[in-house]
């Protein structure tokens, strides 16, 4: 549209038109008012004039020491926090790793008593049935006795409010204060202690 304009005109009336401004200078009393109605808002700070335009924009807003203050305390704090979450975190994953990890080893000595506690109950069932064939049978019992006072010893140690293993334990002091008593005296007593 404007080109059409143009196309009107002569070549004398283009160049004035092209040596015009293109833009109206508003003038410094514009700015003043500008400047003086921001600072009114409460938006402006400063006491500079036009003139001292570049002094202003040097000179920033000015702030109290305690917003200094209060800015650094409270980048400290954030850091500070982030670390502690991040602390808590990494301990949490941690322990999270151990506990995994225990509860495997504790599957696998549960599986070991298992074990072992299942060859006992075999050994003990081929004692019973070869007790005429067995030359010592006296000596395997025993052996067998020790051996389940010995596990009701470690059992106690573990749960010391099991009622059953302490009422096993008390048998054996019962029958080794009995046996005391009727063997005082004699020269030699057998115990095989694992």
């Amino acid at each position: 549209m404007t080109e059409r304009r143009n196309e009107d005109l002569t070549p004398a009336e283009r160049e004035a038109f092209a040596a015009l401004s293109r833009e109206a200078n508003p003038g410094e009393l514009l700015e003043e008012r500008t400047v003086r109605a921001l600072r009114e808002e409460g938006l402006l700070v400063g006491n500079a004039s036009p003139a001292g335009r570049a002094q202003s924009e040097d000179a920033a807003l000015p702030r109290p020491w305690w917003q200094l203050v209060a800015a650094i305390a409270a980048s400290i704090a954030l850091f500070a926090g982030g670390v502690s979450v991040g602390q808590v975190l990494g301990a949490r994953q941690t322990a999270d790793a151990f506990q995994t990890v225990f509860e495997e080893g504790d599957v696998l000595l549960a599986s070991q008593v298992q074990r072992a506690g299942s060859d006992y109950v075999a050994a003990l069932a081929a004692l019973s049935e070869a007790n005429g064939a067995v030359a010592d049978s006296g000596q395997a019992l025993e052996v067998a006795l020790t051996a389940l006072w010995a596990a009701a010893t470690e059992i106690v140690r573990l749960a010391p409010d099991d009622v059953l293993t302490a009422r096993i334990l008390q048998g054996f002091e019962a029958q080794a204060q009995a046996q005391e008593s009727s063997d005082f005296g004699a020269e030699s007593q057998l115990l095989v202690e694992f």
